[in-house]
């Protein structure tokens, strides 16, 4: 099956080894990017090789793999990070698996669970097979098992190596004797083999091995597995259509009248605002809280039952599928009225209370959640029922490239500056003093924004200065690089005067504060704060 074995496992070696390269006992990082890069390449190699070339409708996968992964050292706010790393490697599956077919455009959501299935399944099985075939063909053969072969050829090798190492054992005493430095270097190197550390260094091998067995199933299965790509369905409607259409109407009929009641009835509790709020006696907490998690859930269980009811419902005629479009476009109107509601209160809740990382996802996440309604709608009218999950997938990929554009943490430090414009306004710096170092640079804008009060400008300088100790004070390994540490600590460093009076103090329990007043503001959040 495999024109070039000892290539194949000699590339999951080397990508194998690289994990534990890359993150035993190091942060993530470029690291993850590194990763990826290595195993995009060794499957070009492979593919080049054993001319097994990936279809041209798998290529742009590879962009939006490099896209994702490179954002994942761009950006250092924690969700955003996550779902960068979370989207590579599902857009990185996706392309395993569709490397030969190239279909993955056309998957839905049952070709999704059974590829990865697949894919699985692939990596366990696959190495198996390559290895026990190598091992029956040497013995088929009458010639020499190309292990014993291998076998003899290192003998001389294992000969010099243990006549070497008396030889060398003895020199290296005498220079040590003669050199200090070279005496340290040769302490250093005994320290690291100290017995004591055999333990970690089996599981290491242990776990590179693992790696190296899972990524070499995962080489095999997109160069020999993944031209016999299937999809489900993709002959007859799965899963099959049994719900009539006469049931269907009264469902989305009666969505409809409902829906269309409670927009009417509440049109001004909708968009009523600070007047509303004042005529109900709700607070803003209230007003904004109770409306706006309820209009989500609304949105959402609307939408599974769009698709829901798209999937299975039975639609012979003409007639039939325009009154179903017809149905489906006044329900996708009214979740756009109320998702635009759910906007309204949450930004209400923002302009008293300021915008936290919750409130900004869910921000984001209301205007996809829009952008997929209306995308299915137009699928719905074309009966392009097929790509509703490739619709959600790019919907979801849009949410987290938009995170990555607008930078959450320093999003949030502009809008609360603006705030400060307001009347009334306070700046929550125990909050602030949270975000990630994406918000640096926004951080050292806000240090001399004359808006501010003598209270907060002393925060906001404790800040900067507990920032720049934890940067100075933290040794950055390169496998953990990130590019906002980079820019924060270069413009911490620039800018020096905003902070260099602030004196850091550590208490009893190690944590380090500086006094503002009578009171010690912290570096770290603590419940106390």
């Amino acid at each position: 099956m495999v024109k070039n074995k000892s290539t194949l496992w000699y590339t999951a070696l080397i990508i194998g080894w690289s994990f534990d390269l890359l993150y035993w006992g190091k942060p993530l990082g470029i690291s993850f990017f590194i990763q990826v890069v290595l195993l995009l390449a060794g499957l070009v190699l492979l593919s080049r090789l054993e001319e097994k070339s990936p279809v041209t409708k798998s290529l742009p996968l590879i962009g939006v793999i490099l896209v994702f992964s490179s954002l994942g050292f761009l950006r250092e706010e924690p969700f955003t990070r996550t779902l960068n790393h979370l989207m590579t490697i599902g857009f990185l599956g996706l392309f395993l698996l569709s490397f030969r077919g190239g279909r993955w455009f056309a998957y839905n959501l049952s070709d999704y669970i059974v590829g990865a299935f697949r894919l699985f399944v692939s990596s366990i099985e696959l190495p198996f097979k390559s290895l026990t075939t190598k091992k029956e063909e040497g013995e088929d053969s009458g010639e020499e098992s190309p292990k014993r072969s291998s076998w003899k050829k290192s003998l001389p090798y294992i000969r010099g190596i243990l006549l070497a190492l008396p030889i060398v054992a003895v020199l290296a005493s005498l220079l040590a004797e003669a050199d200090p430095i070279f005496s340290k270097w040769l302490q250093d190197i005994i320290e690291l083999l100290k017995i004591e550390k055999l333990p970690e260094y089996i599981l290491r091998l242990v776990l590179i091995s693992i790696w190296t067995f899972l990524t070499g199933g995962l080489l095999l299965h997109a160069l020999f597995k993944s031209e016999e790509e299937t999809l489900v369905g993709i002959d007859k409607p799965w899963p099959p259509r049994f719900l009539g259409f006469i049931e269907t109407t009264i469902v989305l009929g009666s969505v409809n009248l409902l829906f269309i009641s409670f927009v009417t009835i509440q049109f001004r509790y909708f968009f009523g605002g600070d007047k509303n709020i004042s005529l109900e006696g709700f607070t803003y907490s209230e007003y904004a809280r109770r409306g706006f998690g309820e209009l989500l859930a609304v949105a959402f269980f609307s939408l599974f039952l769009f698709m829901a009811l798209s999937a299975i419902t039975k639609r012979e005629k003409k007639r039939d599928r325009i009154t179903f479009s017809v149905l489906t476009g006044t329900l996708t109107a009214s979740i756009g009225v109320i998702l635009v509601s759910s906007l309204q209160r949450l930004a209400l809740y923002e302009t008293v209370y300021g915008f936290t990382r919750l409130r900004t996802y869910s921000h984001l996440c209301v205007l996809w959640i829009g952008v997929l309604f209306l995308a299915i709608l137009i699928l719905e009218i074309f009966q392009g029922w097929r790509y509703f999950t490739l619709a959600s997938l790019a919907a979801v990929a849009g949410f987290v490239l938009t995170m990555n554009v607008i930078n959450i943490d320093g999003l949030i430090t502009r809008q609360n500056i603006q705030r400060l414009e307001t009347e009334n306004a306070s700046l929550d710096t125990h909050y602030l003093k949270t975000l990630s170092n994406d918000a640096i640079p926004d951080l050292i804008q806000l240090a001399e924004d004359p808006a501010l009060t003598e209270r907060e400008s002393q925060e906001i300088a404790a800040i900067l200065a507990c920032r720049a100790f934890e940067l100075e004070d933290t040794p950055q390994k390169w496998q953990g690089f990130l590019i906002p540490s980079y820019r924060a600590e270069k413009a911490l460093n620039e800018n020096a005067h905003l902070w260099e009076d602030v004196q850091l103090k550590e208490d009893e329990w190690n944590s380090w504060y500086v006094e503002i007043g009578k009171e010690n503001f912290y570096c770290g959040y603590y419940y106390w704060d």
